[in-house]
């Protein structure tokens, strides 16, 4: 490139970036790194070349391009802006991406190991399902526009090509980017339909590229090897490729099947959607991952060298089928009906076209108006605002409008657009389109005054009823859900604060639902969005969250169906947080979670594409799913389900990455940490930080030692915190404890020291590697660490004793201990000075923490040899009282299974193991809890827990190993 084609594009990108150097290109563009000044950032900028701009239409270049950009799914690189010289050059700005090309990985012509592949193939067609259910096809899949970067495959380029193609014009257009390989693909993975210029080539051209890429990244090479570009297209079209199977025979059959059903000549032989094919791949992972009779185990050298240069993606089988199922797990949100076709009743808004700034609160407001007006509305029923929003296409038409409501199963899809007339009225443009035949079905076209656009939505709404009514499709008439305010300040404030809500902007949100609630006291949605800011934010249990959601419920009238649901939730949710200890707290049935569980059920059954429902349901996984009997794993999958559908909302990606990290799924929650981070960036250095530790899990990287030993040790003890939560990480947890310990000996001054080189201590003593006891360890963990009989008795006895008359609040820790022994009289001392304090709690309010003498009275009676009384007493001791877990739950749980009441026993366990993983005394509740189901019969869940305990325990030292034997005995004995 000259240097004054270089000046001219510089002169167009302007003063917020500067160019840098030029990383290449090909025949069609000039590839550029430039730094964006403003933000600070590097961006890609690709020029096209001046030969092919000759006959190209930049302006419709720049329309195409534009659907592109409007993609934003975690596995796409986004296009950021385009534009073109002042010779008409056309350009486009990508983000820069650290990492390789999924090209670097194959070029020595080396098969990858199964596992890698699975895991590229799946964010490529999660790439893939999201822009063509938008209606975008890539046009050009290969490995060269696959980049690799942290632990994620990233589709480059997507729309690209197709914008090149409908942007050519002239007659030597079409021979030009022939030559290139450009706007048609690349012939070396281009499908047959694709290389004849078959105009009706559609989305089923990418899932061949998709099959010939897979099947490089099996055998080394593409389907045709190396031949020239015309010999290339010749043999995709007539020519069969060399069956998989002879070439990986390590690969799962299902998978090799697959691969070779994506390169049927005939599109209609292959998947018909990407998302068949995340599906099919899951069920490859599952199958790998269980070492079936279809799948054998990787080995050799290929398998070993493929493992050194993916990093990233090399985990075990076990984890690329928790891992492929999870990034699959949108597929199953689609409606029950999809298979059938679109749902004739379910009805999709997509944001508003608006003409002027002042109108910009109503592109997504008239979303939630007409969203929650039609819904109920006789058979209707909508998808939510925040689904339909994240997933519409910046530009609103037929042809997008049609794509939305397959890709989400509804039959109806409402567009619109509000363009203001003269000073002080505006004129609201609708149309209503059958997605089955992809035509407009009817249009209302309606203006009235600015400062009562709110009846003007309400005249849309009646609009659209009277026309389904008469043309028969709204059975059982129409009704018009009422937003719950009269006043329009109240709900632009309202529609501002739910704008702010879905991108996790929290303080902005809350200042704009509070100022709905000061202009109008009575505006019930309002209220429940002050309420929903505090339930997300964690502060629920706050009086102010409380009276929020109070006045949502008492003052909710002529809602939706959907918003009744959701405020029936809120309201068992209240119940939850308010309910009254009962006399056996930790073992009783709690009805109202009964009863808010199976709301949401209902909820998400009847609106299955509603991501607001799904992460409804998964945070209520996520706070009482271990007092519901509600496995982590249910409450994982409804968070995926809400990224899928909804990836722009922080809270799902938070508590997502924490249930997968405590059930060990490595790759799955470092990418939750980063799409956490990407809409964080409070805190995206933490979680970053988190990520990278868990790439090399369970082992402990050199780089990721590297990055600790240079970040803060209160981040540090955090992240060890946070670690700990798992079993299976175990020997990271160790390495990083070991490490530090020695970073610290090496500093002592190294500030916010104390945390951290006390949660280094706890957690190597989870292996029963305890180092030298001078680091600052308080009471409660010596005493726990003799119970683990990783300390001596005497010492602990003695300081426990010593406590009695100077701290006896520290010197319950060793209730337990002092009753093993039989020390009546220290344990009748904690009685009297519990009773004392208790006391002090209940004159303060604080009744429901009020119980220390009641569990002191429990252990003295457990002295005494009255294990019955023991237990009847320790089992009226709250939840509340030892931070809403069942208390004494070590001694608990062995005298319920003493009495032969296992069922108990299990569910005491269960309430208490989800916030005692990171305890130390962990491994023996999971070994408790492993004993109790296999009491039970329940042999899946009780080899579940003993690999728990040989996870934490299996390597450890000496006093720990007695433990480990017995559960490696008790697997066999399950086998």
């Amino acid at each position: 490139m000259t240097d004054l084609i270089r000046e001219s594009l510089q002169t167009a990108l302007g003063p917020s970036f500067t160019l840098d150097k030029e990383l290449g290109g090909g025949g069609m563009s000039r590839v550029f790194v430039a730094r964006d000044v403003t933000l600070g950032r590097d961006v890609v900028v690709k020029l096209l070349s001046p030969e092919l701009a000759q006959s190209f239409s930049v302006d419709r270049f720049g329309r195409e391009i534009a659907l592109a950009a409007a993609l934003q799914h975690a596995n796409i690189v986004p296009v950021l802006s385009a534009g073109a010289t002042a010779e008409g050059l056309p350009f486009y700005l990508m983000p820069f991406i650290e990492g390789s090309s999924l090209r670097d990985l194959v070029v020595d012509h080396k098969g990858l190991p199964v596992s890698d592949v699975l895991l590229i193939l799946n964010d490529v067609c999660r790439a893939l399902a999201y822009a063509h259910g938008r209606g975008v096809v890539h046009r050009d899949i290969k490995p060269d526009n696959v980049m690799l970067s942290g632990g994620a495959a990233l589709v480059t380029d997507f729309g690209i090509a197709k914008a090149m193609s409908s942007a050519r014009t002239g007659p030597t257009a079409n021979e030009q980017l022939t030559q290139m390989g450009t706007s048609i693909g690349t012939a070396a993975y281009m499908a047959p339909e694709q290389g004849a210029g078959d105009p009706d080539t559609d989305h089923r051209a990418d899932i061949y590229s998709l099959g010939t890429m897979a099947y490089e990244l099996l055998s080394g090479r593409p389907p045709f090897g190396d031949r020239p570009a015309h010999a290339q297209l010749v043999a995709h079209m007539v020519e069969a490729p060399a069956p998989l199977a002879t070439q990986r025979p390590d690969a799962p059959q299902s998978l090799l099947e697959l691969v070779m059903q994506c390169l049927e000549k005939d599109p209609a032989a292959r998947p018909q959607q990407a998302s068949d094919i995340v599906e099919r791949l899951a069920h490859a992972a599952n199958v790998a991952a269980s070492g079936g009779k279809e799948a054998a185990a990787t080995s050799g050298a290929s398998a070993s060298s493929g493992s050194r240069r993916v990093r990233a993606f090399a985990v075990g089988a076990g984890v690329v089928a928790v891992a492929a199922v999870a990034a699959g797990a949108w597929f199953a949100t689609r409606p029950a009906t999809a298979s059938a076709g679109p749902d004739a009743t379910l009805v999709a808004v997509m944001p508003f076209t608006v003409r002027d700034a002042s109108l910009e609160v109503w592109r997504e407001g008239m979303v939630d108006i007409l969203a929650r007006s039609l819904d109920g509305a006789g058979a209707l029923r909508t998808v939510s605002p925040s689904t339909s929003i994240a997933q519409s296409a910046s530009r609103a038409d037929v042809t997008t409008a049609t794509a939305l409501g397959t890709s989400l199963g509804a039959g109806l899809v409402v567009f619109g657009e509000l363009n203001p007339v003269g000073d002080d009225s505006v004129r609201a443009r609708v149309a209503l389109v059958d997605v089955v035949q992809g035509a407009v079905q009817h249009e209302v076209d309606i203006s009235g005054e600015v400062t009562r656009i709110d009846a003007l939505a309400d005249s849309v709404v009646i609009g659209l009823l009277r026309a389904l009514g008469s043309g028969g499709t709204l059975a059982g008439g129409g009704r018009l859900a009422s937003m719950g305010t009269s006043s329009l300040p109240a709900l632009k404030a309202f529609l501002q604060g739910q704008q702010f809500y879905r991108r996790g902007v929290t303080d902005s949100s809350m200042a704009a639902f509070e100022s709905a609630v000061a202009i109008d006291s009575l505006f019930a949605l309002a209220w429940r969005g002050v309420a929903s800011v505090y339930i997300r934010s964690g502060r629920e249990a706050m009086p102010e969250a409380q009276l929020a959601l109070d006045r949502a419920i008492r003052l909710r009238r002529g809602g939706s169906p959907r918003d009744s649901l959701l405020l029936r939730g809120d309201s068992l949710r209240l119940v939850v947080v308010r309910r009254t200890p009962t006399a056996t707290d930790a073992i009783d049935v709690i009805p109202a979670l009964t009863a808010l569980f199976a709301n949401l059920e209902e909820a998400t059954r009847r609106y299955p594409s509603d991501a607001e429902l799904w992460l409804e349901l998964g945070d209520a996984g996520y706070h009482f799913g271990e007092f519901a009997g509600r496995a982590d794993s249910l409450a994982l999958n409804d968070f995926n389900r809400a990224i899928a559908l909804d990836s722009m909302v922080l809270v799902p990606y938070i508590h997502a990455y924490q249930l997968a990290l405590r059930r060990g799924y490595f790759v799955e929650a470092a990418g939750h940490l980063r799409n956490g981070a990407r809409l964080a960036p409070q805190v995206a250095p933490y979680y970053t930080t988190l990520a990278m530790v868990l790439d090399s899990a369970p082992a402990y990287s050199a780089a990721a030692r590297e990055l600790l030993d240079t970040t803060e040790a209160r981040s540090v003890a955090f992240i060890m915190q946070e670690v700990s939560n798992s079993a299976r990480a175990t020997p990271l947890m160790l390495a990083i404890a070991s490490s530090q310990l020695e970073r610290l000996a090496q500093n002592p001054t190294l500030p916010d020291s104390a945390p951290f080189a006390r949660a280094a201590l706890l957690l190597q003593a989870k292996g029963g590697q305890v180092v030298a006891p001078d680091e600052p360890l308080v009471f409660a963990d010596r005493a726990q660490l003799n119970r683990l009989g990783l300390l001596p008795v005497e010492p602990v006895i003695e300081e426990a004793r010593q406590l009695l008359a100077t701290d006896p609040t520290s010197a319950l820790a060793a209730l337990p201990l002092l009753a093993t022994v039989g020390d009546t009289a220290a344990l009748a001392a904690l009685v009297r000075s519990s009773d004392s304090l208790d006391a002090q709690l209940r004159a303060g309010g604080n009744a429901a923490v009020a119980h220390r003498g009641d569990l002191a009275r429990g252990y003295l009676a457990l002295g005494r040899g009255d294990s019955a009384a023991a237990l009847r007493t320790l089992l009226t001791v709250p939840m509340a009282m030892c931070a809403n877990t069942p208390c004494a739950v070590g001694t608990t749980a062995p005298l319920l299974m003493a009495a032969n009441r296992h069922a108990d026993a299990a569910r005491v366990l269960d309430r208490a193991l989800p916030s005692n993983m990171s305890s130390v005394a962990a491994a023996r509740l999971m070994e408790l809890r492993a004993q109790v189901a296999e009491r039970l019969n329940d042999r899946p869940t009780a080899r579940y827990w003993y690999q728990q305990v040989l996870a934490q325990w299996g390597e450890g030292d000496a006093p720990v190993q007695p433990a480990a034997k017995l559960s490696r005995e008790a697997l066999n004995r399950l086998k």
